[in-house]
């Protein structure tokens, strides 16, 4: 009775969060904008189905304790798949609000915009390291 209800709850949990952030996505246009770039326009729909998806996977992981296997090559790939996932949101948003251009002005940065891009992408590499591999990181 309980596991039922934690899977209904967590599906609809899921539905709701990838919802939430499938909208705030579509808003900013990432994925029709992605699909532009990369030349792949054909899979605007297989994109959005993988971003529902793990919209309900990541929920679901807070209520269901999921034992992977420990393969060293399927973690290398689900770190890298998340890791572009939030680099490609991230840069999204700083090219949609034009952050870099804003920040480099009030800072009066005249060089080291590739440091300063630099400098963010390895703080999220760290930041997703310590969780994954330090054990009781994250702790809810």
């Amino acid at each position: 009775m309980k596991e039922g209800f934690l899977i209904i709850f967590s599906v609809a949990s899921g539905l709701l969060v990838s919802a939430g952030i499938f909208a705030f996505i579509g808003a900013i246009g990432i994925i029709p904008r992605m699909a532009w770039r990369t030349g792949t326009r054909q899979y605007v729909r297989f994109y959005e189905d993988v971003i529902v998806v793990g919209g309900i996977w990541g929920t679901s992981t807070m209520f269901v304790n999921y034992r992977l296997p420990a393969w060293v090559w399927l973690m290398v790939v689900v770190v890298l798949l998340e890791g572009f996932f939030v680099g490609i949101l991230a840069m999204a948003l700083t090219e949609v609000l034009n952050v870099m251009p804003i920040l480099m002005r009030r800072a009066r940065l005249t060089k080291g915009l590739q440091w300063i891009i630099l400098a963010f992408a390895l703080g999220k590499v760290v930041g997703s390291l310590l969780y994954y591999l330090v054990d009781g990181f994250y702790v809810l």
